[in-house]
């Protein structure tokens, strides 16, 4: 049989962050925001400055889920460095500065880099024990052309990674205007992609968020927007475990595709040079495929289920035990 709406928007009340829940979140991401800062606003000896903080990833976009014990409340901090340029060169110095201000703000707290195969840094974690929150806090620098765009370190042999933090919320945000249930679809599939082990690890490829909210745009626009949350599900599962899994590339993106040597190439929706698949090898991708393809094939066969409970035992094959609709 097969499930409204209705049905599934239960489920995904479940998995996602609860609003009640937001507000230790919020405090503390502001209290990090207004300490920082101040450390930056008050050490004049760095030439560092900061034009803008900015809130971005799942928080922001509203497809956040909520906290389980391999998948903490991971929220972006980005902030937009500007001041002395010799700083933005010296991006060693630049992630130094940073972790200098958190250690005086936290003394107590783990902070970690996030660092590719080379120790370049793109990002810096810090975890907050009482809530389990942790906060990536990621620098970019603007550049002037294009306008709106950033630059950091690029993961994996060093150089610079062109993005627009801002378009790509901008963007999100018509999606979500475009496709009521999108956030829901959005949550939905990140939820398959944890429970079947297929996310991106520190040493291993795997599909991430990001991949799965670029796959679901390119769908929206390309076959249409599908506002019924199961066949935007099937509809997934089909494209991603089709044998003719095409380039996806976005037409407001800057730039082109360029050489690459993935299975895939998923392009960030700002500038189609970056390739948010770039973490799946070969391996991992045959993997995804065949998980996508049981999913697409057990949900088929929970259509034609003639009762309730057997579809639901179905979709719990593919989305886990904490899948229900009542």
């Amino acid at each position: 049989m097969r499930l409204n709406n209705k049905q599934l928007l239960h489920f995904v009340e479940k998995i996602k962050l609860q609003t009640d829940d937001m507000p230790k979140y919020r405090n503390q991401i502001n209290n990090l925001k207004e300490k920082l800062e101040y450390r930056i606003k008050n050490d004049e000896s760095t030439g560092m400055k900061v034009s803008k903080y900015l809130l971005a990833g799942s928080w922001k976009k509203r497809t956040i889920l909520k906290a389980t014990g391999d998948n903490p409340i991971d929220i972006d901090l980005v902030l937009f460095v500007t001041g002395d340029e010799n700083i933005h060169n010296d991006l060693k110095k630049l992630h130094d500065y940073i972790i200098k201000y958190l250690e005086k703000i936290y003394p107590n707290k783990d902070i970690t880099r996030d660092v590719d195969a080379e120790g370049n840094t793109k990002s810096i974690k810090i975890r907050f024990s009482g809530t389990g929150l942790e906060v990536d806090i990621v620098p970019v620098v603007p550049i002037n052309n294009p306008k709106r765009y950033v630059w950091q370190p690029q993961r994996g042999g060093g150089g610079k990674y062109i993005t627009s933090v801002e378009n790509h919320l901008d963007f999100s945000l018509n999606l979500r205007q475009t496709n009521p249930s999108y956030t829901a679809i959005i949550r939905a599939l990140k939820w398959w992609k944890n429970y079947k082990e297929l996310k991106p690890y520190e040493n291993e490829g795997g599909i991430s968020s990001y991949a799965i909210e670029l796959i679901v745009a390119y769908l929206d626009i390309n076959k249409g927007v599908e506002t019924n949350i199961e066949e935007a599900i099937i509809r997934f599962f089909q494209f991603l475990s089709d044998s003719t899994f095409p380039e996806i590339q976005f037409e407001q993106a800057i730039n082109g595709i360029p050489n690459y040597n993935t299975p895939i190439y998923i392009a960030d929706d700002t500038n189609n040079e970056n390739n948010a698949a770039k973490k799946i090898d070969n391996s991992k991708w045959k993997e995804i495929i065949e998980e996508a393809n049981e999913a697409f094939d057990t949900l088929n066969l929970a259509i034609d289920r003639n009762n309730q409970g057997d579809t639901i035992d179905e979709w719990k094959a593919i989305f886990g035990p904490t899948f229900n609709i009542q």
